[in-house]
């Protein structure tokens, strides 16, 4: 079952040093999968803890820079791209900042 979350790109100052807008778009997960509570992932930054893991299909524009709202909580993220066997999409896990 899909779900909806939202991918928050932008804000803050461009090369020219001139503010830029965020922009807000909604994307459709393929699976939001829990991601280990307090447990620190192998694939995650130290002193960060994966919150989710939001699965999409290929082709979702999304880059370490974005951060994503999922189920009403906003995190930063780190997306993997990911195939197998011919079938592919993202991986992104979204982490909290710890310590």
């Amino acid at each position: 079952m899909s779900e909806q979350v939202i991918r928050h790109r932008g804000g803050g100052r461009d090369e020219n040093s001139e503010l830029t807008e965020p922009v807000d778009t909604p994307l459709t997960a393929m699976e939001i999968a829990p991601g280990g509570g307090s447990k620190y992932a192998e694939r995650s930054r130290e002193g960060e803890s994966i919150a989710y893991t939001v699965y999409f299909m290929p082709g979702v524009d999304l880059t370490n820079r974005d951060e994503l709202t999922v189920r009403n909580q906003r995190f930063s993220i780190i997306v993997n791209d990911w195939r197998s066997a011919g079938r592919g999409g993202l991986e992104v896990l979204c982490t909290r900042s710890q310590g």
